[in-house]
């Protein structure tokens, strides 16, 4: 048996996607490409046709073969269920972290566990909400009670932003702030209330304007106020951006230690702002997880 290593979901930051037909596949993936990129997904679905979809297995395996893991966490997003059991037929397959599943739904989550049952590897799996079903709460809190008894080991939950803008008929603007469009944001708003109480991860949706810094900036900000951690990138310059923001204030850093300090009493005051220690534990070992893996915001951040 393969076993997975010791991942957390913050420590991905931001995901690029890459099509598995790119030229770039085996450099990103080996981390000869963007040495300050947290993790990659590599893509047989939306970014890729139908009729490349060989190409797309064969480019995956010809990485494969010199495939080392090292920092870089690196996911394969299958087209489908058929195509993650053609995946995991490769060699060395079990050397990467895990799959990233798409349209997940409470019909493909029992085939994709089924998989996953008859596999002598283990990945990690981060199902992406992205299907008509994200609009259904009760849907939602059947795909959450079955993924805390499942085997999928899941990492994160992803959204799938623009899947969802397309069943409402809507295409974001750059200046449009998705928290503040009603559709979607009740459709996240149902997704953390359901998911995160139970200890899942959501990561944010991705943000597909490629040469905006300062509203992509204040999109990060937003996701982070939101609780949301992990982002799909589509464009390398978003990739130093993303690992900025992640980094925690001196203010919010000392607030977390003394939080998690057992010899602080309950109630703890830091520049006026009080902190119960049994209310605000998760926000603390969040921001010292953050600390763990991006560091300290400077006066130059």
């Amino acid at each position: 048996m393969f076993m997975i290593r010791n991942l957390s979901p913050i420590q991905l930051g931001g995901s690029l996607y890459i099509p598995a037909t790119h030229k770039n596949v085996s450099a990103v993936c080996n981390e000869h490409k963007f040495s300050q990129l947290r993790s990659c997904i590599i893509d047989t679905e939306d970014a890729i046709d139908e009729q490349d979809l060989d190409e797309a297995i064969s480019n995956i395996g010809e990485m494969l073969e010199n495939y080392e893991p090292k920092e870089l966490c690196v996911f394969i997003r299958p087209r489908n269920p058929q195509v993650l059991k053609k995946l995991l037929k490769l060699p060395n397959i079990g050397l990467i972290d895990g799959f990233a599943l798409p349209k997940f739904s409470t019909k493909l989550m029992k085939e994709y566990a089924q998989i996953f049952t008859l596999c002598d590897k283990e990945f990690y799996t981060m199902p992406v909400l992205e299907s008509l079903e994200i609009f259904s709460k009760d849907r939602l809190e059947e795909m959450c009670s079955f993924l805390l008894s499942s085997n999928l080991h899941v990492l994160s939950l992803r959204l799938g932003g623009e899947d969802m803008m397309n069943y409402l008929g809507l295409k974001r603007k750059c200046k449009d702030n998705i928290y503040e469009l009603v559709g979607p944001a009740r459709v996240i708003g149902d997704v953390i209330n359901i998911f995160k109480p139970y200890g899942f991860n959501v990561s944010a949706t991705v943000f597909n304007c490629i040469h905006q810094p300062e509203l992509y900036a204040q999109n990060l900000a937003e996701d982070l106020r939101q609780g949301l951690l992990g982002k799909t990138i589509i464009h390398p310059n978003q990739i130093e951006p993303i690992n900025q923001a992640y980094k925690v204030s001196q203010e919010d850093y000392e607030m977390a230690k003394q939080m998690l300090d057992s010899n602080t009493s309950a109630i703890i005051v830091n520049n006026g702002q009080m902190g119960e220690k049994s209310a605000h534990s998760s926000w603390a070992r969040i921001i010292l997880e953050r600390h763990k893996f991006y560091g300290l915001k400077t006066s130059r951040n």
